[in-house]
């Protein structure tokens, strides 16, 4: 009877810890309506006209799909990547590097889009020098990195089913050898777990901008009336750190802060 109430108290941890992934798979199979086969179809329809008319060198048409099929509510590092190169043929640099970034943030070891992102923040004119990281976030950076946080979020969830599996060979084993084996094995693989979890709610936080003016004056606080800190130019990448009204406090690679006007920069 223990054993019942252990797998019990499990079953009901796991459904409460993965609560949201769950939801949301729920939800994208309830939307999948004959609507929605529509929407979806057209989506694709238009992103290959758009390929077809950047092919032709018409860029600016192309902007136009590219960014209808992001309207109709399809996304994807594919997407992403064609709109930032049309937007970098029109010399839109800014553009450019929003769209870039948020094909990295899906898909961050595509070796395309970090080799034209590298590119179009060559011609930046902001130049900093980035504050030295603990060589531990340096790893952990490099690590997240490999996978989207969509994969991240499927790998904690398999290894999680896998140590459910894993207490059940415990506890119902009959060999004390297997017992042990796969209690150790239960806890490495429960550890994979929670970590891949912390690196996908990491990089679902996001919370960095793009400077989307020609210039870009950062103040010490969030009222025209605050001294001028720094100034920024087109297509910087910043952090965001907080908000208030209309305005939005940000830092940069060097670890300097300020506030600027919200409407001046796009999240990624």
């Amino acid at each position: 009877m223990k054993k019942y109430i252990i797998i019990l108290s499990i079953i009901l941890t796991a459904n409460n810890g993965f609560a949201q992934n769950t939801d949301s798979i729920y939800i994208n199979q309830n939307a999948q309506t004959e609507s929605g086969r529509q929407k979806h179809t057209d989506a694709d329809s238009m992103f290959v006209t758009a390929n077809k008319l950047y092919n032709e060198g018409k860029y600016e048409d192309a902007v136009d799909i590219y960014e209808a099929v992001l309207d109709a509510g399809k996304e994807s590092s594919y997407l992403y990547y064609n709109l930032g190169n049309a937007y970098f043929k029109q010399n839109t640099l800014a553009a450019a590097i929003l769209n870039y970034e948020r094909a990295y943030r899906l898909n961050p070891s595509d070796e395309d889009i970090n080799h034209n992102l590298a590119i179009a923040r060559s011609q930046l004119t902001d130049k900093f020098d980035e504050v030295p990281e603990f060589f531990v976030i340096t790893i952990f950076g490099k690590i997240k990195s490999l996978f989207a946080a969509n994969t991240w979020g499927i790998i904690a969830l398999l290894s999680f089913a896998v140590f459910l599996i894993l207490v059940l060979l415990f506890l119902f084993a009959g060999k004390l050898f297997v017992r042990r084996l796969s209690f150790w094995i239960a806890c490495l693989v429960l550890l994979l777990s929670v970590s891949c979890k912390l690196i996908e709610n990491n990089l679902r936080k996001y919370s960095s901008a793009i400077v989307f003016v020609p210039v870009l004056t950062a103040k010490t606080s969030p009222d025209d009336s605050g001294k001028d800190m720094f100034l920024l130019h087109e297509g910087t990448k910043v952090l965001v750190r907080d908000n208030f009204n209309e305005w939005t406090k940000i830092q940069l690679p060097s670890g300097e802060q300020g506030w600027v006007v919200s409407e001046a920069i796009t999240i990624i």
